[in-house]
């Protein structure tokens, strides 16, 4: 058998072994790459600070029957006329057991829950806030991951264009038309964009663990994503925004309840004029024997005396507690009255700041969208032919080097300024559905 026919035979049992290997491999489902709204959705439902705030709302709301609630009722038992020979309670002449109930005022009662009820909403708001913040940072953290991925590969076409240029320098040196310098120059360019590589692959890296991090997972957790430009065109009606921000934003309806609170505060001032009540029974057993005295029906001058048994007596008690010192109470009704004041000028200044807030995300947005229609038309096809002019002109030995790397590295930016443009404006859209409070648009519909 010669040597042929030898390495025939190897190559088909290599082939089979490569054959045989495939089929035995285990096969794998395929992670799909997770959506925005997926992100969005697992950020809200598994970050720990929104369910910090859920907890502290189910707190504060668990707290409003026992605001409301009388206070506990109270049960004695007493001792008394122990011998002072004697350290035994049981040798004591008399016991008294007794049950007493404190009624607070029930319009107190009710202005007290009222303030609890209104805490609790405020916290609820804050609850809203925080999930509103989170779905924002799970958004710009996509598109910042977005970005990242994109400028890596944009940074890979640009280095595959410097390589190209740099053989074409290598080959015109070779041939006399360039001096030494300009093969030279081109190969550090080269070089210099492997670093850049490395760094931009860090952001990536650094861009993935934020995600990670505000959906509750750990930093270095694998996934992949699905690229979404969801925002629609700017083309919102400012009023109407201003007037939904400023009616439901989470931020301006915690205030409102802060203001309803005080409010509550100042009838609740008012209403400690009013008296409590305490009830009390007692039921008390004496064993000190009681003298008796019976008269002679023959001979009134006649009286005998003789001991006899104490019988047990009940005890009622009705106590009112009236707030006299009118001055401590006007001062509560005054301070209560302040905070009133201070809770509406912080309401009109939480929506003055939200309108503006509003307006300067929205013009933003407006102008972020004009730069994506400039790079796309203008900026982009312009620095296309001034790359494509350079290398054709130094291919001609009309221009120099540095004419054709300023065109390679104006056409890199462009590129990396238009899909930076993109992702600011999803991020500057939902900086504008933050400012207003909630979402505006999904998947490039208005809501």
């Amino acid at each position: 058998m010669n040597s042929d026919s030898n390495t025939g035979i190897l190559r088909g049992f290599i082939i089979f072994g490569i054959m045989l290997a495939a089929n035995l491999q285990p096969v794998f489902a395929v992670e799909q790459p997770m959506t925005l709204q997926e992100i969005v959705n697992t950020a809200i439902k598994n970050n720990p600070a929104v369910a910090e705030y859920e907890k502290k709302w189910d707190e504060k709301f668990s707290r409003i029957p026992g605001v409301t609630a009388q206070p506990n009722l109270k049960v004695g038992f007493m001792k008394e006329d122990i011998p002072t020979t004697s350290l035994n309670p049981n040798k004591g002449m008399m016991t008294e057991f007794s049950i007493s109930q404190e009624f607070m005022n029930p319009s107190k009662l009710k202005a007290m829950g009222k303030m609890a009820e209104n805490e609790a909403n405020m916290t609820k708001t804050v609850w809203g806030e925080k999930q509103v913040e989170v779905y924002v940072q799970a958004k710009q953290a996509y598109y910042d991951y977005l970005y990242s991925k994109q400028a890596l590969v944009i940074a890979k076409e640009s280095q595959q264009l410097m390589s190209q240029l740099a053989k074409l320098t290598q080959v015109n040196y070779a041939t006399g038309m360039v001096p030494l310098q300009d093969a030279l120059k081109a190969q550090t360019e080269f070089s210099q964009m492997t670093i850049d590589l490395l760094n931009m692959a860090s952001m990536e890296a650094v861009a993935k663990a934020k995600i990670n991090n505000l959906m509750g997972r750990s930093t270095n957790t694998a996934f992949e994503v699905k690229e979404e430009f969801t925002a629609p065109p700017p083309n919102f009606d400012l009023d109407d925004l201003i007037k939904n921000a400023t009616e439901s934003k989470p931020a301006v309806a915690g205030m409102q309840y802060q203001v309803d609170m005080a409010q509550n505060g100042i009838d609740l001032a008012k209403k400690q004029q009013l008296p409590d009540f305490e009830v009390s029974l007692g039921y008390k057993k004496n064993k000190e024997p009681m003298l008796e005295s019976l008269a002679d029906p023959m001979d009134p001058m006649k009286t005998t005396f003789m001991l006899g048994e104490r019988k047990p007596t009940w005890k009622i008690e009705v106590m009112a507690m009236f707030p006299i010192w009118q001055g401590k109470n006007k001062a509560e009704i005054k301070s209560a009255q302040a905070n009133f004041e201070a809770s509406q000028a912080a309401l009109q200044n939480m929506k003055n700041m939200t309108e503006l807030d509003v307006q300067m995300t929205l013009t933003e947005a407006q102008a972020t969208w004009r730069q994506i229609d400039l790079y796309k038309n203008t900026i982009i096809p312009q620095a296309e032919q001034t790359y494509q002019a350079a290398v054709v002109g130094y291919t001609n030995g009309k221009v120099d080097l540095m004419t054709v790397l300023e065109g390679v590295n104006t056409l890199r930016n462009a590129k990396l300024g238009l899909y930076k443009t993109k992702t600011d404006y999803e991020k500057a859209a939902a900086n504008l559905e933050k400012a207003v409070g909630k979402p505006l648009f999904s998947n490039g519909v208005q809501l």
